[in-house]
């Protein structure tokens, strides 16, 4: 079988429709990978055999399906590993850095260099500046300011996705990567969360979106863009909001005909009271008994003042009430 011709244009064109079919690939490559991971696809002590030729239409739809587009590059590692080494080189993410012209480019981003909270810090000091200036055109000239930092924090984010998309070697943890931002969306347009987008992809994302799905789902759970996106921050003992629950359990994880109830949702709301978002740098006041609970990291908080203690029953099973 001959290989089909490739576009001219680089893998951005195939960016574009960004219509590959990711998942049942990778649950299928899982099966492929060596147990737990690591090392090449070869019996213990066995010598590595070489890499297999493969057919130009067999190189093309493997690179195809695990990258963002079968460059000249992509089919040359498939045909150097061979089809079994490049699946478990794509599985391992250990096909090597970024080029170092699109690592610098990241590397200059502020996304890149400073802390979220401190980013969080900074645009929100200059909007609650803006809101005092005397005059209204000053007010104006203030809140499209602040609007505008924001905006450069977003693309800074977005042109960095993008520039792992096109140009990292692992190319299937890019994949992942696109796919769980995508699963676990949050609308950037609410509230202040365009300054906490970079730091959702990185922190609680990219490291977690090859590896076990309770601890992807534990840090996007926790991380302050959702807990911002889905009103958690307002979520307290004897002041319910439902909200995050209820994307949780239809959204997240089991789907909206799975079979759990109304209750199963106030009881997760009543799990999730206390987590939420600090964007200053001071602790709230805290019972002196609590203290010792209170969690603080980067612009997450847990408020074991704002938490319900309370023993709940979730999916017919008991939770004990005993914070975070």
């Amino acid at each position: 079988m001959s290989e089909p011709r490739l576009p001219s244009t680089p893998r951005r064109a195939f960016m574009a429709s960004a219509a590959v079919a990711v998942w049942p690939a990778t649950v299928w490559l899982a099966g492929c990978a060596s147990p737990g991971g690591g090392g090449p696809l070869v019996a213990p002590g066995a010598p590595a055999s070489p890499p297999l030729p493969l057919a130009d239409g067999t190189a093309y739809r493997l690179a195809n399906r695990l990258s963002w587009g079968a460059t000249d590059a992509e089919l040359a590692r498939v045909r150097r590993a061979g089809a079994a080494g490049y699946i478990d080189e794509q599985l391992r993410a250990a096909a090597g850095p970024l080029p170092a012209s699109a690592q610098a480019q990241i590397d200059a981003m502020r996304v890149q260099q400073r802390p979220a909270l401190e980013l969080a810090m900074e645009v929100e000091a200059a909007r609650k500046a803006g809101e005092v200036q005397p005059t209204e055109e000053g007010r104006k000239a203030a809140q499209d300011a602040y609007q505008q930092s924001l905006n450069k924090l977003s693309r800074e984010s977005a042109t960095r996705h993008l520039l792992r998309a096109l140009y990292s070697p692992n190319q299937l943890q890019e994949q992942m990567q696109w796919f769980w931002f995508n699963h676990f969306n949050v609308h950037q347009y609410k509230s202040n969360i365009r300054v906490l987008l970079g730091d959702f992809e990185e922190r609680a994302i990219r490291p977690h979106g090859m590896g076990r799905f309770r601890d992807l789902l534990g840090a996007v759970t926790r991380h302050p863009a959702m807990l911002r996106y889905l009103d958690n921050e307002q979520n307290a003992a004897g002041r319910v909001n439902e909200n995050h629950a209820r994307e949780l359990l239809e959204l997240h994880t089991l789907g909206v005909d799975a079979g759990y109830t109304q209750r199963d949702v106030q009881e997760l709301a009543r799990v999730l009271t206390g987590h939420g978002v600090n964007f200053s740098d001071k602790a709230p006041n805290v019972k002196r008994e609590l203290q010792g609970q209170y969690r603080r990291e980067g612009a997450y908080e847990f408020n074991p003042g704002r938490h319900d203690f309370g023993d709940k029953s979730l999916l017919g099973r008991s939770v004990r009430g005993r914070g975070a």
